[in-house]
Parts: C-alpha cells; structure tokens; sequence
C-alpha cells in the first residue's frame, strides 16, 4: 500500500510503468458555472476552484495514467458533461466502454425547468485482454447502484460497497489499484478489505490524513480477521 498527499499528475510520474491492473476514482467533474452532479454548495465550490477542479479535462489525467497500467482499465465517476470526453478518449484509442449510474434517492430537491439531479455516472474503459471475474455474486455486475446520501468524510464520498463491486469483478486478488483523487479514501478501503494493493494519491491534506486513517484501520481489521482463522479447524 501506497499513500501520497501530493498533485497527483506529479506523483503519478513516479509510478512505474506497466504496474497497475485497475483504476478507480472519482475524477474531479467539469463544474463552472453550469454547476453539475449534487454540489450545490457555494462553500464546497470555492473549495474546489482552489484546487483548480472545476474546469477539468479528462484527457489529461487519462493520458498520464494510460502508461502506468498493464492495460487500460479505468472506472470513472463523472457527471454528464464529461461523457463525451471519457468515451472520445476510448474509441480514439479502440477501447471498449460502457456507462454505469449511481442513483439516489434523496437528491437536492431543485427541479426548476429540469430534471432532479439524481444519478451520477460511471465510465468504465478496458482494453481487451483485461481481467474480469465471472464468479461473483448476480449484484456485482449490476449498472446500477441505489443510494441514499448521507453526510460521510467528504462531501463527494462515494459508497465502500459500489466500490467493492468494481474491485472484485475487475482486478485479480492481491492485483494493484490506483485512485489518483483519492479524497477521503473509499476505494483504498474498499481494495484492502478484498485483498488488493493501493496506491492512492490525494492533494488535499485534510482529507489525506482521512484516507490514511480509515484505509489502516481497513487493514488492520483484515489482518485480525486473518489471524483469527488461522489454525482454526472446521
């Protein structure tokens, strides 16, 4: 396991070439004025645009990541400005893609003129010959994941259990994750408590000390759990 509190289009240099099996994050969404997604918040924007994350271009950050995986395979939280880019990207480079949702069922109740803002989206890429299970359970490979918002570490925070699901189906047992915005460490959680690597990079320090706390407290609980079998006998 990997952590850094650094930019990570500075860190991700540093990793080596060929070495990671899948990356899951929750990219940075193309905000602006137009807003986007469930944030709302004015305070949680500002946040942002001093992080300069509001007028995100994909591209960038998939070309970085693209020479650090044995094959591309990327799952991608975004809203729906950004869809066009990730699939772009994947036909330019003859990859296959599909479109997964996160629905919630209690989105901010604003609905002037549109629609409610309750679904975000999930871009997977995967060349071919990436790893794939075919044992799991029927709900692992479900498209669609039922949430109910609450108040977590982040305000972005995405649930451990949707992330389990892209970690069993997509990457082999002790096989190495990426999440280059790891925010408050989700997915790092979610890859320890199946039994894979991390390497997660996070800019901000707040929610880098988060992460760090709650993917060893993850480790630590698989290793009793571990311990606790050992020896026993059936």
């Amino acid at each position: 396991m990997q952590l850094f509190n650094g930019d990570c289009f500075e860190v991700i240099k540093s990793i080596p070439d060929k070495s990671v099996d899948l990356c899951v994050s929750d990219c940075p969404y193309r905000l602006g004025s137009k807003g986007g997604g469930i944030i709302k918040k004015r305070d949680y924007l500002d946040y942002l645009e001093e992080l300069d994350c509001c007028n995100f271009e994909p591209l960038q950050f998939l070309e970085a990541i693209k020479p650090k995986m044995k094959k591309f395979y990327l799952y991608a939280f975004c809203n729906k400005t950004l869809i066009y880019d990730y699939i772009k990207f994947a036909n330019d480079n003859k990859y296959s893609f599909d479109v997964l949702c996160m629905a919630k069922t209690n989105p901010i109740p604003a609905y002037h003129n549109h629609h409610l803002s309750d679904l975000e989206y999930i871009i997977l890429i995967k060349e071919k010959g990436t790893w794939f299970s075919n044992h799991k359970k029927m709900d692992d490979y479900r498209k669609f994941f039922i949430t109910q918002c609450k108040r977590g570490f982040h305000p972005a925070e995405k649930p451990v259990e949707l992330l389990e699901r892209f970690v069993r189906v997509s990457c082999p047992e002790n096989g190495v994750i990426l999440d280059p915005f790891m925010g408050s460490g989700s997915t790092g959680v979610a890859a320890v408590k199946n039994h894979r690597d991390f390497i997660g990079i996070e800019l901000d320090k707040k929610y880098f000390e988060i992460a760090k706390e709650r993917i060893n407290e993850a480790a630590m609980l698989n290793s009793i759990a571990y311990k606790s079998t050992v020896g026993r006998s059936d």
